[in-house]
């Protein structure tokens, strides 16, 4: 028995390492594309940033792609057992499915626990640096985000562009201001221009030399004939926010980039200052205060049920792959991205109900695991039969 046993583990084991492989780049080649190497492609990352940020990325995408390539390899590898009939020979001399699942469920339970640290720990300290070194490389050297001969749309109501890029002077310099129909209401060309960052106001300084202005209306910025009169100027200053390109600097953290230890902190200190107000006239202050915990609950357990989400992949993915027989990587795949794809649903469905605290969204994150769970050992039994 215990050679069967190294015999599925092993099977199943490297499968699923080289699935999650897959996924991991895939995820991260997607993550790449979608944030940063445009950055780079401009020249607004050098490449040991660029490098830096994507080994950032990796925890990130590992805590998606470790659920799909646990759940593929197990379809890969039971699929080929069943194909070639090496579960029938296994049952026929009086092996059941369990002690054939018992190996897989070892590797699911080897899953959960890894998911369980990258999502509490690796993921969101790796997403809080990732933010960081983006926005502050950015803040610090603003100028690298300006590629010449290039239309630059990142800023709320502007349109930038410039000519060519001396060292720290850009020259040649064309900027739109568009109103909230992207029509152009004003043009600003300068000879030169120069950028300086502003801490407190987290903010760009656009300094203009040698240029001129022109208007259009407000009401009718595609009518050419109300253009105002071109006003030159010697110097002209003009401020750009970076909330939009960068992300808005706040106060306020995201749940999603504290670690488990960290929630809990704040779970705790909720939890106090609700005590504090309970004798309080002011409710409303203690109702909001109540909402705040039960989402700072809500994340903890989400980050454990997600890690949970391996063992509930491998549940249903057991008597599927033994009865599908399929021992094709592509329909194993596909049928791996169907069972993931509806468990991510029904989370995504829990997380509308997150303005909802009342409907405790903290408890109800665990539904999807307790249905795929429930359903895959009614059918393990099923296929025991």
């Amino acid at each position: 028995m215990k050679i069967i046993h190294r015999y599925i583990f092993r099977s199943v084991l490297f499968s699923s390492l080289a699935a999650v492989g897959l996924f991991v780049f895939l995820l991260l080649a997607g993550n790449i594309l979608k944030d940063i190497i445009g950055l780079l492609m401009t020249g607004r990352l050098n490449l040991q940033m660029f490098l830096q940020l994507m080994l950032l990325l990796i925890p990130y995408v590992v805590s998606y792609a470790l659920p799909l390539g646990i759940l593929t390899g197990l379809l890969m590898a039971l699929g080929r057992l069943s194909a070639y009939r090496e579960v029938v020979a296994l049952k026929s001399v009086g092996i059941s499915i369990f002690h054939i699942a018992t190996p897989v469920i070892t590797v699911a339970l080897l899953g959960v626990v890894l998911s369980a640290l990258i999502n509490c720990f690796y993921a969101p300290e790796a997403k809080t640096r990732y933010r960081n070194i983006l926005s502050n490389t950015m803040r610090q050297s603003p100028l690298s985000f300006v590629a010449p001969k290039t239309f630059i749309h990142e800023f709320t109501g502007y349109v930038l562009y410039v000519g060519e890029k001396s060292g720290n002077t850009l020259k040649d310099f064309w900027i739109w201001e568009l109103d909230d129909n992207y029509n152009a209401i004003k043009l600003l060309r300068a000879r030169e221009g120069k950028f300086n960052y502003d801490a407190k106001g987290d903010a760009l300084i656009l300094t203009l030399v040698e240029g001129f202005s022109e208007m259009r209306s407000a009401r009718n910025p595609n009518d050419l004939q109300s253009i105002r009169p071109t006003v030159s100027f010697r110097v002209a200053r003009l401020r750009l926010p970076l909330d939009r390109l960068l992300g808005r600097k706040s106060r306020y953290v995201s749940l999603s980039t504290l670690n488990i230890n960290q929630l809990m902190d704040r779970k705790e200190m909720l939890a106090k200052k609700i005590n504090q107000l309970e004798n309080k006239v002011d409710a409303d202050e203690r109702k909001t205060t109540i909402a705040e915990k039960i989402k700072v609950q809500m994340q903890i357990q989400k980050n454990i049920a997600m890690a949970f989400s391996v063992l509930s992949l491998t549940l249903i993915g057991i008597p599927l792959g033994i009865k599908v027989s399929r021992k094709e990587t592509y329909a194993n795949l596909v049928l791996a991205l169907a069972l993931a794809m509806g468990y991510y649903f029904l989370i995504i469905m829990v997380g509308w109900l997150e303005k909802s605290p009342q409907l405790r969204p903290d408890l109800i994150i665990w539904v999807p695991n307790l249905v795929f769970q429930a359903t895959g050992l009614w059918l393990i039994f099923r296929a025991n039969q």
